[in-house]
Formats: C-alpha cells, sequence, structure tokens
C-alpha cells in the first residue's frame, strides 16, 4: 500500500507530539512493508537556514500571492528510508513581519502550501492521511478527488487524524491562539472564497482517525468511520534501562521532577513552579521546545520571584528515542504531566516504559489513559495544586508505592507498541 502522511510540519530539532506520532507511525508501516512518504512544510525545519536567500518566506501579499500562483519549490531529504517532502507555508495575513512568521511556524498559522497538492498529484498514493486541519486538510480532499476520476484507475482513500484535543480545549485558550493574527487584514479568506472550499472538516474524509477517546466518541455519530487510536511508544528503547547507571544531571535531592512536554500554556508547566516553592528541596526539570515563548518567559519571571529559579532547569527540545531524552527518563524520580486539557499524553507511555512512577492530570485522553490502568498513576483534578501536592508526597515517601507503580507502569505501556498500533491503522484503511 503507498500511503501519503501530510503534517504541517516536521522537523527533528523542535519535536512536538503528533510529529513523534506520524513518524513512529510511518517507520512501522515501513517495516511492515508499506510504501511510505511524507510530505509537510518548512515550518520549523532547519534544513532551510542552508538554503540561498531565493527560498526565503515571502513576507507580503504580494510575493505570496505570487508564489501561490507560481508554485513552490519542493526540498526532499531521506530520513531512516522514509522521503520526507516540504514545501515553504505561506500565511496569508498582512503585515506580516518575520517574527509573527516564526510564531506561526510554532504553533498554527493556518498556512497555504504551494506545491503540496502537485506533489500528492505525482506519487498517486492509495491513502492520503492528513494530520491537519483546515487549508491543509481541504487541500488533501481536493487532492483525493482529482486522483479519484471516472477515468482513473486509482482510487485513493482520505483519512484525517485529529491529534489536538479540539473536543475540550478551554475557551480562553482558543482565544489565545487566535491572538497574534488578531488585527491583521486576513487576505487569505478571498483565496478561500475564489476556491469554493467548504472546511467541511473532518466529516469530509472518509475516515477519522482520533487520538482522544472523547474527539472518538463526539464525532461517532456524525460520521460512519470513525477510530480510537491511542498513541504508542517503542518499548525496545526502554528495554534493560538501568537508572542508576547513569550520571545524574544535576545534584540528587529529596524528589526530582521531570516533565517532557512543549512549554506551552496547555501543558501548565506553571502548576509545578508554584509546588516548588512549597517543596524547598525537590527540583524540575522541564525538557521540550518553545511554542509559545512568551509563556517560557512568565516561567522564569514566577521562579525568580518565588525564589526557586535554581530549582527549575530547562532542557529546550530533544530529539525522540536520543541518548539525551533517555538519560532525561533515567534521572528522574517522578514524571509529571499537569496539563490543562489533552487528548492522550504520548509522554507518559515513554515514562511508563521507563519505568518511572507518573503523576498526572485528570483530564481529557490523558485521564482516560490512566484509568484504564488504575496501578501505573497517580492523578489529580487540573490545576488544583494542593491535590497535586498530596499525590507527590505521598509518592515521595513510600518506596513501595513508587515501585508498583513502576511495574504497572512497564505493563501498561507494552500495550502501546507502535508496530501494533501501525497494523491497526492498515486496517481501518482496508475497512473504508
Amino acid at each position: 500500500m503507498r500511503i501519503a502522511h501530510v503534517l504541517r510540519r516536521l522537523s527533528f530539532d523542535d519535536w512536538g507530539g503528533t510529529e513523534q506520532v506520524v513518524w513512529n507511525i510511518a517507520k512501522a508501516q515501513k517495516e511492515a512493508g508499506h510504501e511510505v512518504r511524507l510530505f509537510a512544510t518548512t515550518a520549523l525545519w532547519r534544513g532551510l537556514a542552508a538554503k540561498n536567500a531565493e527560498n526565503a518566506k515571502p513576507l507580503c501579499p504580494l510575493c505570496s500571492l505570487r508564489s501561490l500562483w507560481l508554485g513552490s519549490k519542493q526540498y526532499a531529504e531521506t530520513v531512516d528510508g522514509i522521503e520526507i517532502v516540504r514545501f515553504r507555508p505561506i500565511y496569508p495575513w498582512w503585515p506580516m513581519p518575520q517574527a509573527l512568521v516564526d510564531e506561526l511556524d510554532r504553533k498554527g498559522g493556518n498556512p497555504f502550501v504551494p506545491g503540496l497538492g502537485k506533489a500528492l498529484l505525482d506519487w498517486k498514493p492509495d491513502v492520503i492521511h492528513c494530520h491537519a486541519m483546515a487549508r491543509i486538510a481541504e487541500l488533501c480532499l481536493r487532492t483525493a478527488q482529482k486522483l479519484t476520476t471516472p477515468n482513473s484507475q486509482l482510487s485513493t482513500k482520505t483519512v484525517v487524524s485529529l491529534h489536538g484535543g479540539g473536543a475540550n480545549v478551554p475557551v480562553e485558550e482558543a482565544k489565545s491562539l487566535r491572538a497574534p493574527t488578531r488585527g491583521r487584514l486576513p487576505w487569505g479568506k478571498a483565496i478561500d472564497i475564489l476556491m469554493g472550499w467548504t472546511r467541511c472538516v473532518p466529516e469530509d474524509f472518509d475516515g477519522i482517525v482520533c487520538v482522544g477517546e472523547d474527539e472518538a466518541e463526539k464525532y461517532r455519530g456524525r460520521h460512519d468511520h470513525v477510530m480510537y487510536l491511542p498513541n504508542g511508544v517503542d518499548c525496545r528503547l526502554f528495554e534493560g534501562m538501568a537508572r542508576e547507571s547513569l550520571a545524574p544531571l544535576m545534584p540528587k535531592t529529596s524528589l526530582s521532577l521531570l516533565c517532557v512536554a512543549r512549554i506551552d500554556r496547555q501543558k501548565n508547566q506553571m502548576m509545578l513552579v508554584e509546588w516548588l516553592a512549597r517543596n524547598p528541596q525537590a527540583t524540575v526539570r522541564l525538557v521540550g521546545p518553545v511554542t509559545q515563548p512568551d509563556y517560557r518567559a512568565e516561567l522564569e519571571a514566577r521562579a525568580a520571584q518565588l525564589g526557586v529559579s535554581e530549582r527549575v532547569s530547562f532542557a529546550g527540545a530533544l530529539k525522540p528515542a536520543s541518548a539525551e531524552l533517555l538519560r532525561e527518563y533515567a534521572n528522574a524520580d517522578v514524571f509529571v504531566l499537569p496539563s490543562r486539557h489533552e487528548p492522550f499524553g504520548i509522554v507518559v507511555l515513554e515514562a511508563w516504559a521507563a519505568g518511572l512512577p507518573v503523576v498526572a492530570s485528570d483530564v481529557g485522553g490523558l485521564g482516560k489513559l490512566c484509568a484504564a490502568h488504575p496501578g501505573a498513576a497517580q492523578t489529580f483534578p487540573p490545576g488544583d495544586i494542593d491535590a497535586l501536592d498530596d499525590a507527590l508526597r505521598r509518592v515521595g515517601s513510600d518506596a513501595a508505592l513508587r515501585e508498583r507503580l513502576s511495574s504497572a507502569g512497564r505493563a501498561a505501556a507494552a500495550e502501546y507498541d507502535w508496530r501494533t498500533l501501525a497494523s491497526r491503522l492498515v486496517d481501518f484503511y482496508a475497512e473504508i
């Protein structure tokens, strides 16, 4: 089967949950004998920095319209035997200073992607699996329609994955995502009208894949082909992990917490900064790319105000499966994910596979994941710092509890191996 995975961005240097899911599914599908290709934008891709000036992002409407008309150059590379094709995104607002382009590269933006449709048409996949919404999703639908004409011998199926937990994003946070473009001229809407795009996404896709059970429940009443497919983990990476054999990253204290998540209000790392003020001997290690720079500034300012700056550290974005990331898991005492909303929480699977006790907020798909394996995690109501403190004190003071959580977590992680999930996904392709 020829499978095209389409996503908004794919950067191995600024890694997020969606990228990790797509990459691991693609690798597992290739390992199973399928032909797989990834299509993405150049957002956050550092390879673009090495290109010459003619490849710079257009910043004015006239330049952007010209790029839409003429098409866009594609950039191809092969990683671990999988071809990745990228195109420059065009964000349809004016004015569009470079700082705003950089911000939208990190999170959102709803870009036009010239050249993507033609590349998909030329490759002629059996399945177009889209991992983005809005204009990119609409482009995938239109491309599949062109490939599945009465005169064509190919019938291309379309599948969309919902990774972002749109069923439970708080209203205020949704507003904050739109804030960067507020007050700017949305010239892209005129193009949408001219092209007749309906934005009936995800309902127009042949199949819908949901990372969160709550989102799957939302769409089962609207669509005939809805699949709940949780995120996964490569347990092979964590086999035989000897935590005591690795040098610690910081002096051991009473409790060393690890949170692996992008620096973003959704992930609520501020709660851990506040918690440090109650626990003067503890430390917090934050691993993940910064998708909201202003939020990192708020974290640092609050840590300084509380006098805990020396006990909270930022490791930045670490590549999946890297020795650096595995070392972070190996040297923590407890893994904590205090998200405000979460469709799943793939990092919890990694923490389980690493044998770490897990403490997580009981919210969305994350709460359901932990509830499905009650012996593997301690949960607390989202935003309740007293409950978080109680949970961490229990785990920190009870060695037997930590051992039980560790053992149950390893058993739970084994149920989410990427190879098993990828096989289920291919079966879903065949059913629709």
